[in-house]
C-alpha cells in the first residue's frame, strides 16, 4: 500500500479533482462522439446529392446508348426500305441505285451499284456498265457476289468492243481466282471457250474446255459449251452451203449441155425426150396426171410417184417453173428426163430434203390430161304441189345442162294456201 500511495500523485487521491486529459480534438469530444447517437436521416441527406448525381449520370448513359441504338435502327430501316424500292420499282430504278450506292459506301452500296450496272448492261450501255462493275468489285471483296459482278464487267468489256483484251484478262483471272464460288470460276472458262469459238481459236477452245471437263460441278457449261459448238459449225456449214451448191449445179449443167438429145431452151432448162408422146399438149390452166421420178445430183431421190407407185394429178401453172415450161411442150405418153436449174426450181431457199440452189432431175411421163368436169345437172324448173294439209311443196326437177338457155329461168311464185273449211275446235290452235 505504501507503494501504492507513493506511486500516486496527490491530485490522483483528490477525489475532488477531475482527472487530467490530453487536448481535446477539434469538434466533438471524446465524450461527445461516444454520448452521440447514429442518426440514419442526417446519413441520408449527406448521400443523397452524391446518389443522385450518380443515378443521373448512369440514367444519362443508358439515355445516350438508346438513342444511338434507335438512330441506327431507324437509319437501317430508311436504308433497307430505300433499297427495296429501288429493286421492285422499274421506272427510275438505275437513279435510285445510283444515289443509294453515293449515299452508303458499304457493301449494300455496293450491291445496289451492281443493279445499276445490270440495267445498264440490259440497255447495251457497256461503257457505262463495265466502269459500275469495277466500283462494285471494290466495295464487295470477299463477298459471294463478287464473282458474278466480276463476269459482268469482263463481258462488258468485251461486248464494249474497245477493251476485248482487257475483258479476257478479267476473265482469266476470275477462272483463277479461288476466293470465289466455283460456279462463277466454271462460267469464266465457258465464256472463255466461247470467245475462243468466236475468234476461231482451236487452242484455246480446247484448253477451255479441257479445264471444263475436269471439273465435276461444270457439267452443264461443258454439255452447252459443245452444243453451241456444234451449232457454230453447222451455222458455218449452211452459209456456204448454197455457194458450193451453185458451183456444183453450174459444172453439172455444163457438162450436160453437151450430151447428146439434151436441148437446152432460152429459160436455161434442160431436157431429154426419153419417149416421144402423141397426144394434146396441156395448158397451164389444164390438170394433168403424171408418173415422175425425182432426185439430186448425187443421185439422192427425194420424191417419186413411181417408187409410191400412184401416179399425181395437178395444175400445170401450180408447180414449180421448169415442170410448167416442160410440160406445156410435151404430148400425151411423152416421157422427158428433164434437168432443172435452181432458180427454175427453189432457189436459195430451198424445200425440206432440197437444200438451198439445188440442181433438180426429173424423169417425167405425161399420162394424160385430166378434163374439166362439167355439171351434170342444173336445178332450173319448180314442181308444185299441195299436200292434203294444205301446204305448198316445192320440188326441184333437175334439167341437163345443155338444155339451158343462156336466159334467166323465172321461178313460178308458190302457190297460195288454200284457206281451211272444217270446224276448228273451241281452245284449239293452229
Amino acid at each position: 500500500m505504501a507503494n501504492d500511495d507513493k506511486n500516486n500523485s496527490p491530485e490522483d487521491q483528490d477525489p475532488q479533482k477531475e482527472p487530467s486529459s490530453p487536448n481535446p480534438p477539434d469538434g466533438l469530444t471524446a465524450e461527445e462522439a461516444a454520448e452521440r447517437p447514429y442518426n440514419e436521416e442526417e446519413v441520408f441527406k449527406k448521400s443523397l446529392n452524391p446518389l443522385l448525381i450518380l443515378l443521373g449520370s448512369i440514367a444519362l448513359v443508358v439515355a445516350g446508348v438508346s438513342y444511338m441504338n434507335h438512330s441506327e435502327e431507324v437509319e437501317q430501316t430508311d436504308r433497307s426500305l430505300r433499297f427495296l424500292t429501288a429493286l421492285s420499282e422499274t421506272e427510275g430504278a438505275e437513279e435510285r441505285f445510283l444515289s443509294f450506292s453515293g449515299d452508303y459506301q458499304d457493301e449494300l452500296g455496293g450491291v445496289a451499284q451492281y443493279q445499276a450496272g445490270v440495267i445498264q448492261y440490259r440497255d447495251k450501255r457497256y461503257s457505262e456498265a463495265a466502269e459500275n462493275f469495277k466500283a462494285a468489285m471494290e466495295r464487295l471483296e470477299g463477298n459471294p457476289l463478287y464473282g458474278r459482278v466480276a463476269l459482268g464487267h469482263a463481258v462488258s468489256l468485251i461486248k464494249g468492243g474497245g477493251s476485248i483484251g482487257q475483258g479476257k484478262q478479267a476473265l482469266v483471272a476470275l477462272a483463277g481466282n479461288e476466293e470465289v464460288l466455283p460456279t462463277d470460276r466454271a462460267e469464266a472458262r465457258f465464256l472463255l471457250a466461247l470467245q475462243a469459238i468466236g475468234e476461231e481459236d482451236e487452242l484455246n477452245y480446247e484448253k477451255y474446255r479441257t479445264e471444263l471437263g475436269e471439273d465435276q460441278n461444270a457439267s452443264y457449261f461443258l454439255v452447252r459449251l459443245e452444243e453451241l459448238k456444234r451449232t457454230k459449225n453447222l451455222l458455218a456449214v449452211a452459209k456456204s452451203l448454197p455457194a458450193v451448191n451453185a458451183d456444183n449445179g453450174a459444172k453439172f449443167l455444163s457438162e450436160i449441155k453437151t450430151k447428146k438429145g439434151v436441148t437446152e431452151t432460152e429459160s436455161g432448162l434442160l431436157y431429154e425426150a426419153l419417149k416421144e408422146g402423141t397426144g394434146e399438149m396441156p395448158t397451164a390452166e389444164d390438170e394433168v396426171e403424171v408418173h415422175y421420178h425425182g432426185s439430186l445430183i448425187n443421185g439422192e431421190v427425194f420424191d417419186s410417184s413411181v417408187d409410191r407407185g400412184e401416179p399425181s394429178k395437178f395444175r400445170v401453172g401450180g408447180v414449180i417453173k421448169g415442170w410448167t415450161e416442160a410440160l406445156q411442150l410435151m404430148k400425151v405418153g411423152a416421157k422427158w428426163k428433164l434437168y432443172i436449174p435452181s432458180d427454175l426450181a427453189y432457189g436459195e431457199r430451198g424445200n425440206n430434203s432440197i437444200g438451198p440452189n439445188e440442181v433438180l432431175i426429173f424423169e417425167v411421163e405425161l399420162l394424160g390430161i385430166t378434163p374439166e368436169e362439167e355439171p351434170e345437172s342444173l336445178l332450173t324448173d319448180v314442181n308444185q304441189t299441195v299436200d292434203p294439209q294444205g301446204e305448198t311443196n316445192q320440188t326441184l326437177v333437175p334439167v341437163p345442162a345443155k338444155m339451158i338457155e343462156p336466159t334467166n329461168v323465172e321461178v313460178p311464185k308458190p302457190l297460195p294456201k288454200p284457206e281451211r273449211t272444217e270446224p276448228v275446235e273451241e281452245n284449239s290452235t293452229e
